[in-house]
């Protein structure tokens, strides 16, 4: 376990705990009403979440293992305007 700091929180509820920390995100818990526990890392907000789901795991695996398979080509561009049935425009 690291260093213990005390601490006294003033009356406008704001504490410092140290320059360490500056810059980075942190989580507080609230574990009961005696005890509170703050955690740095990287959180990943709610807008984001989906994005951090195992189905969006199985997605992205899926599409690399098929781009690996389907390298990028070179397109014919005559062969595909005639695919779509579009004239080249003069």
């Amino acid at each position: 376990m690291g260093a213990r700091k005390l601490l006294r929180v003033p009356l406008n509820g704001q504490i410092s705990i140290g320059k360490r920390w500056a810059g980075k995100e942190i989580v507080i818990e609230e574990i009961n009403d005696s005890e509170i526990h703050i955690s740095s890392g990287t959180f990943v907000p709610d807008s984001n979440a989906t994005f951090f789901t195992q189905e969006a795991k199985t997605t992205l695996d899926d599409f690399d293992n098929w781009s690996t398979k389907n390298p990028p080509k070179k397109t014919d561009l005559k062969k595909l305007r005639a695919e779509l049935g579009n004239k080249k425009k003069k």
